[in-house]
């Protein structure tokens, strides 16, 4: 791109302004390509960190893995839909052990002491998501790991779960109906 070079005295004030005009897009379209320029360069920096960062990453995921830490075990909450309840599913590399959580109108019940009136959805989906962040909560006091890492599971039932979170203290919110 060029700027247009034309003597000012030979045109009219439209013409006059109309070059003007280009000019000043022109300068401002250089100036937008120099700082894409140095965008493109700032984005290839960032993906290169990015990089490190996930590598880094993955490095202390082996190293955890290889040491078979407590942080490995999963959670997981399912709705058996023949049945109308839900399971609690805890697995780490070495075993799994699931625990039976109760029918869903029970539940329902239970958790809503822990959210203002109609707060909580009646959906499945909902039910499992709070099950999980309760039971993510307290997984320590559920659940041991023995000497080979596998998981021992406590006795337990939906309502010592229940008084273990409302002793942690993590839920948002208390309603006394």
């Amino acid at each position: 791109m060029r700027k247009l070079k034309v003597t000012i005295s030979n045109l009219n004030k439209i013409e006059e302004d109309l070059l003007l005009e280009y000019n000043k897009i022109l300068n401002d379209e250089e100036e937008l390509s120099k700082s894409i320029k140095k965008l493109k360069v700032k984005i290839k920096d960032l993906k290169n960190e990015f990089l490190l960062a996930s590598s880094k990453r993955k490095e202390i995921l082996n190293k955890i893995k290889s040491e078979n830490m407590r942080v490995l075990t999963s959670c997981s909450v399912v709705f058996d839909k023949r049945w109308n309840s839900y399971i609690c599913i805890f697995k780490n590399s070495k075993s799994q052990k699931s625990i039976y959580l109760g029918k869903h109108e029970a539940l329902l019940k239970s958790l809503s002491q822990f959210y203002r009136k109609n707060e909580l959805e009646n959906s499945s989906e909902s039910i499992k998501s709070e099950l999980k962040k309760i039971i993510s909560s307290i997984q320590d006091k559920i659940i041991k790991l023995d000497n080979e890492n596998k998981i021992i599971l406590k006795k337990i039932k939906f309502k010592s779960i229940i008084e273990l979170y409302a002793e942690s203290g993590e839920w948002d919110f208390w309603s006394i109906e």
